[in-house]
């Protein structure tokens, strides 16, 4: 009996050590290996500063860069975390963009990692910017590592930064979000993830875990050409399965999760989990988790007349659930100055800007827009306001949803309204299906996924998984674009709509628009904020031209590369395959 009880003492004692860690050892581990990877950035960013200011070769310059970025990619994620606004410094977009805080809008000239790609790997080299975007990009390393040193690391931190970096190679890298030019976004990936590695092997070395790594970059080896790069395979057999099993070892270290809201919910085991998107996120706080009766009364307002001017037309009259909650007109009203094109409501409550423009950041601003917007419900707030409020029938059915309130107040309509547009991103779609292992895609669904997310660089701008400009990992952001729309197919001649400038005044946005979601574009058509192109293929015909410069259009400061994409036929039909998958049920 006393030997039993010794062995499943031991035992016990085993299991213990097993399930346990030193928070503090752990920490510190973790301390010591980010201070000494960003050591050795700093002196990789160095020596090529250096290069560049010895008038070292092209060809050596571009050798040095690329082992800059391998050593970059390790420190990247605690960057993004802990210093977002010098992690856009590093590695920004290689545009130039105006300051909305300055009244004059000053230019922001593009610095870090990106624009030093665009200029290293340049047919036209030029040495005296090669010297200035190094040292630039090598002069805030500096300033930064301070800072970086005295990171004050919690166990919650490190692992969602590994969770939001997984997400950041499979939206981003892989895409070759940040090395357009370059496209060495393989390699870099595959140092990325080893930097996840040793993150968590500072915790716990998990076997399990770690031959999901090993066999990942035994993977990367054998695929490191961009464009042949099989990234279905790469998300669903090796990077989601990665993510779940640090979800596993997080659990059996019993480290918690931050508790702040964010658009993702790290309680899931994948992203690809329902419920891995959190609508809150995109939400006030004033209205966050409403009621289901508060959805279905927003739902019935959605369909009810009584908010136009003259009782004649509904939210429903123009964003038509058989049509994907758009309509199939160009433009949503005529005979204005600049008539746009009605966009989707599905998949709105996943944006942090709204309307084309991106004038508003959320739904309840967006519906009240509308309803005061005499060109599309022919009337005014206040008038929709009072009407409702002198129909006995809304009032009785406000007050069981809103029982404090003794009328119908303009927050509880908006809220209403709102709270049911946000129930319209179902992500149910068979895409959604395959990344959650329950269905198969064709060769060529898959062969449009690895375009579309790769060759085609589509997902630089509609970025996997939502498909729309929400950036990933934080979403904090959604992107607007300069694309040089004509006023009609194959036209020369730009659209006049100035976009975003109309609302920022900033010159650099001119004929800028919020990039859309591509989910259910099949049957949203027609596309483009002027309704110019009736198809999908027309689309992708445009954006493989190089958009409005690829057409002769004269338009300095579009964001969309100018230069041919040289996709075939057969791969434009297989793009459009894809995002057929994008349909929701």
């Amino acid at each position: 009996m006393k030997k039993f009880f010794a062995l499943g003492l031991i035992l016990l004692l085993l299991s213990c050590k097993e399930n346990s860690y030193d928070s503090i050892e752990s920490l510190k581990k973790t301390q010591d290996l980010i201070i000494a990877n960003y050591d050795k950035l700093l002196t990789e960013a160095n020596k090529l500063a250096t290069l560049a200011k010895e008038n070292a070769k092209q060809d050596k310059l571009k050798e040095q860069f690329q082992i800059t970025r391998l050593a970059f990619k390790p420190c990247e994620e605690f960057i993004a975390f802990y210093f977002p606004s010098t992690f856009i410094k590093i590695n920004g977009a290689p545009i130039n963009e105006n300051d909305l805080n300055d009244s004059n809008r000053k230019v922001e000239e593009a610095t870090g990692f990106q624009i030093v790609e665009e200029t290293l790997f340049d047919k036209n080299f030029n040495k005296k910017n090669a010297i200035i975007h190094t040292q630039t990009l090598s002069a805030y390393l500096k300033t930064l590592k301070l800072q970086f040193n005295s990171v004050q690391l919690t166990e919650s931190n490190v692992f969602e930064i590994q969770k939001l970096q997984l997400i950041r190679i499979m939206s981003l890298g892989i895409s070759g979000f940040d090395s357009s030019v370059a496209l060495y976004s393989i390699p870099e990936t595959e140092s990325a993830l080893k930097g996840i590695q040793s993150y968590i092997n500072c915790f716990t070395s998990d076997e399990k875990l770690n031959s999901k790594f090993e066999k990942t970059n035994q993977f990367i080896n054998k695929n490191k050409d961009f464009n042949s790069f099989n990234r279905a395979e790469f998300i669903t057999k090796y990077v989601t399965p990665i993510y779940t099993e640090i979800h596993r070892v997080q659990e059996k270290l019993k480290i918690k999760n931050n508790t702040f809201v964010g658009a993702v919910n790290f309680s899931k085991k994948s992203l690809f989990e329902k419920g891995a998107f959190n609508v809150n996120y995109f939400a006030p706080v004033y209205n966050r988790n409403p009621s289901d009766a508060q959805i279905a009364l927003g739902k019935e307002l959605f369909y009810d007349k009584i908010l136009s001017g003259n009782q004649s037309v509904s939210c429903a009259t123009c964003h038509i659930p058989e049509t994907g909650y758009a309509d199939h007109n160009p433009t949503a009203v005529t005979n204005i100055s600049n008539p746009r094109n009605t966009p989707t409501l599905l998949y709105s409550a996943l944006q942090n800007s709204l309307f084309l423009d991106g004038r508003v950041t959320y739904l309840e601003d967006q519906a009240k827009a509308v309803i005061d917007n005499k060109n599309e419900m022919h009337g005014s707030f206040k008038t929709a306001l009072t009407k409702i409020n002198s129909n006995t029938d809304h009032l009785q059915k406000f007050k069981k949803v809103f029982p404090e309130e003794t009328t119908i107040t303009e927050q509880s309509l908006l809220k209403s309204l709102a709270s049911y547009i946000r129930t319209l991103a179902p992500l149910n779609s068979k895409f959604d299906d395959y990344l959650r292992g329950k269905v198969s895609l064709t060769k060529n669904e898959t062969d449009g996924f690895n375009l579309f997310i790769g060759k085609a660089k589509c997902a630089t701008c509609h970025f996997f998984p939502l498909f729309n400009g929400s950036v990933p990992p934080l979403y904090q952001k959604t992107e607007s674009e300069v694309l040089g729309v004509p006023t009609k197919l194959n036209s020369n001649k730009l659209d006049s709509d100035l976009g975003e400038y109309l609302i920022t005044k900033a010159p650099l946005k001119k004929y800028a628009f919020k990039t859309p979601t591509v989910r259910n574009t099949v049957i949203t058509f027609p596309y483009m904020h002027n309704g110019s192109y009736k198809t999908l293929e027309e689309v992708i015909n445009f954006y493989n031209k190089g958009g409005g410069k690829g057409l002769g259009i004269n338009l300095e400061n579009q964001t969309l590369p100018e230069e041919n994409l040289n996709l075939t036929k057969q791969e434009i039909k297989d793009i459009i395959i894809f995002i057929k998958t994008l349909n929701d049920r």
